[in-house]
């Protein structure tokens, strides 16, 4: 496992002893959550990618021992948090918290802290990130690592082993002796490459996987950052996109496959969206004969048939498509600057190339029309997609779409409330929910596309079709 080069060790040349656990927080639900993200996940989960980044960093640039607690995939209650962390022992838990969960964890958490006062908690995700100081004030939490966690968290182990004030670590915001709150700048890392390879040895494997690509799924996050600006979408770490190289990119898929993973899913808000760095992304794959399946996120305004040609001579087998909507206006309330006429005609490209199309949707935004939605479930079911993912669009604080209809939100950070004050607004949405899913799905086509992963998959196509009735 290679060292950053950022992060450098004590002054005395001696690393602190510091034992730190990693926490996916409980959750009744199967949540996977992202810095960026959280969602229901009820059948396949993903690893807990920023966990695991974090956690290897601490322990290959800081010498910290570490433990990755992912309480999600191993299904274990708050009881059994506890027990683990009691039977550990460590100076310090740190977690990654969800957003429209947020309310819920922040509880977890706090609950965690009352019963080991003497251990120091840190939390990261979008949510601290955005509102630092209320975070601080209304909850248990020692420190927020803001934004990218890495940096902080090594200047936060550095400067205690050295003695410094924590007002000193940029992205770092705590509590001073007298209990008031300071926040620090954020800083940006400009050279992902020197990032050590996230080390799965720290949790089974087995337990992740991505819809019908079979268990043992790795994850890659080759880019941060997203040129694009959808009105609905919390950001992410800016607009200024900072990306791995090539090489290091196909590196990554080698450390994934030494390290047992099947299959590979790169979390990137748009793997397409560098046309040049895809391809060479997709060369330098071949080029070291790296043979593994892999799925992107990408947008049908950043595909074409050559860069299509590459990716799945490279082993692409999925790609996921953020559409949102066929209506114009919609389109153009979200800001998502596609011409909906194009949408099929791209899709069919990849089609075309040989790999599977997942549609990506929001439904239920206040200004969504009937006739809107109709547009949309009727390019849905005339395009040659294999499967869709729906979303009823939700407000997150912080986005330009939540600033747009904020008079008509109930907004509460902690205690967390979210929702608009119209009930209907939501009931309109999960009807039109229910009926794209069932709509889409519930036609022999599809059926005739998916005919040897029901085969492969028997129990799981049941699950899912029940899933889709209720």
């Amino acid at each position: 496992m290679r060292k950053g080069k950022y992060v450098l060790p004590a002054g005395n040349g001696r690393y602190i002893s510091m034992k730190i656990v990693f926490l996916n927080p409980p959750h009744r639900l199967s949540i996977s959550r992202r810095y960026r993200c959280s969602y229901h996940s009820p059948k396949y989960l993903l690893p807990p990618h920023d966990l695991l980044q974090l956690a290897t960093c601490a322990r290959e640039c800081s010498g910290a021992e570490v433990v990755v607690l992912d309480a999600i995939a191993l299904h274990y209650t708050e009881a059994q948090v506890c027990d683990v962390i009691s039977d550990a022992a460590p100076d310090m838990v740190i977690s990654v918290t969800g957003i429209d969960i947020f309310g819920e964890d922040m509880a977890c958490l706090d609950r965690l802290k009352s019963a080991f006062p003497d251990v120091t908690f840190g939390i990261f995700g979008y949510y601290p990130t955005g509102f630092t100081a209320e975070v601080l004030e209304k909850s248990s939490m020692d420190f927020v690592l803001r934004r990218e966690p890495e940096k902080p968290l090594s200047g936060y182990i550095t400067a205690l082993e050295q003695g410094q004030s924590l007002e000193t670590v940029k992205g770092i915001a705590g509590r001073r002796a007298d209990g008031s709150i300071f926040v620090n700048a954020e800083e940006r890392i400009q050279d992902l490459d020197q990032i050590p390879f996230p080390d799965y040895g720290l949790v089974d494997l087995g337990r992740y996987e991505e819809a019908f690509f079979g268990k043992r799924c790795g994850a890659i996050l080759a880019a941060r950052g997203c040129p694009f600006s959808c009105t609905y979408c919390a950001p992410t770490y800016g607009h200024v996109m900072i990306i791995k190289s090539p090489e290091t990119v196909a590196a990554e898929m080698a450390h994934l496959i030494e390290s047992g993973a099947q299959s590979i899913r790169f979390l990137d808000d748009t793997f397409t969206c560098n046309r040049q760095w895809t391809i060479d992304t997709c060369k330098q794959i071949i080029h070291r004969g790296i043979q593994i399946p892999w799925s992107c996120l990408s947008r049908v305004d950043t595909i074409d048939k050559e860069l299509l040609d590459w990716m799945r001579r490279a082993g692409c087998e999925r790609i996921n498509i953020g559409i949102e909507s066929y209506a114009p206006r919609v389109l153009e309330r979200f800001n998502k600057k596609v011409n909906p006429e194009i949408i099929n005609k791209q899709l069919a490209l990849i089609r075309k190339a040989g790999m599977q199309i997942v549609g990506h949707f929001i439904v239920g935004a206040p200004f969504e029309t009937d006739a809107d939605f109709a547009e949309t479930l009727r390019g849905a079911l005339e395009s040659p997609m294999d499967f869709i993912i729906a979303n009823i669009l939700k407000p997150f604080a912080g986005t330009c779409y939540f600033e747009e209809v904020s008079d008509l939100i109930e907004f509460n950070l902690l205690p967390y409330k979210c929702a608009y004050k119209d009930p209907s607004i939501a009931v309109i949405a999960k009807k039109r929910y229910n009926r794209l899913y069932l709509k889409f799905y519930f036609r022999p086509i599809v059926f005739w596309r998916q005919f040897h992963y029901l085969l492969r998959n028997p129990a799981r196509a049941v699950q899912m079709l029940l899933m889709l009735l209720r």
